[in-house]
């Protein structure tokens, strides 16, 4: 199994990419970390066919396996400053930028960026929408609680609508749990809202009672 981290790490690259022709398929190593449930999930939600590998064929992933080779001869043999992974990354960063991407590649005869604006013409980006970011949010099967509420992260969750006893899905930043979508069926049914314990725990007044405020006061 992959750590974690490793899983975490290439989450935030995902959504950076604009969403390809549904034609078209994304290529990626035969690893584990590029067939688990989340990558999986992100791919069919916006049309794009995940593709691996095959297992022990180098020139299947030529391409990546000579970039690798640049990087290690080009950038890593510098002396880094290897304080943090931020500080690693910019540098990383303004390598490809300046250096990578500013000379003639061998084989292509012409700048990676330039041969990269070739085919500007073929992406195609997703449609304004306020719910794109959770096309990329992680997605776990939760069931609702009689009282119509679920636990997630250690966080009690009121679900948005009336679904006790159900089984749903919700998704949410893998970072962090600041919002939570609840999907039923495949529907969105709505932003979950962490738990009033306080307001929960009061008595619902009985409209229509003999001793309701409103009907002492008339």
């Amino acid at each position: 199994m992959w750590p974690v981290s490793t899983t975490r790490a290439i989450f935030p690259a995902v959504p950076a990419r604009p969403a390809t022709d549904p034609s078209r398929a994304q290529n990626v190593d035969n690893g584990s970390i590029y067939a688990c449930k989340e990558i999986t999930q992100i791919c069919a939600r916006i049309g794009c066919l995940l593709c691996h590998a095959p297992v022990r064929d180098g020139a299947a992933k030529g391409k990546i396996e000579r970039f690798f080779r640049t990087v290690r001869e080009s950038f890593l043999t510098r002396a880094l400053d290897l304080s943090s992974v931020d500080a690693l990354n910019c540098a990383f960063v303004r390598w490809v930028e300046d250096e990578y991407n500013a000379r003639e590649h061998g084989s292509l005869g012409m700048k990676p960026i330039d041969r990269f604006g070739l085919d500007l013409r073929r992406i195609r980006f997703l449609p304004p929408s306020e719910a794109n970011d959770e096309l990329f949010f992680v997605e776990q099967d939760r069931t609702i609680l009689a009282d119509n509420t679920f636990s997630l992260k250690g966080e009690r969750y009121e679900a948005p609508r009336d679904l006790r006893s159900r089984k749903v899905q919700v998704r949410f930043d893998r970072k962090h749990t600041a919002r939570v979508v609840v999907y039923f069926k495949g529907d969105r049914q709505g932003d979950a809202r962490p738990v009033d314990f306080v307001a929960n725990d009061r008595r619902p007044r009985a409209t229509g009672s003999p001793n309701s405020p409103r009907e002492s006061a008339s």
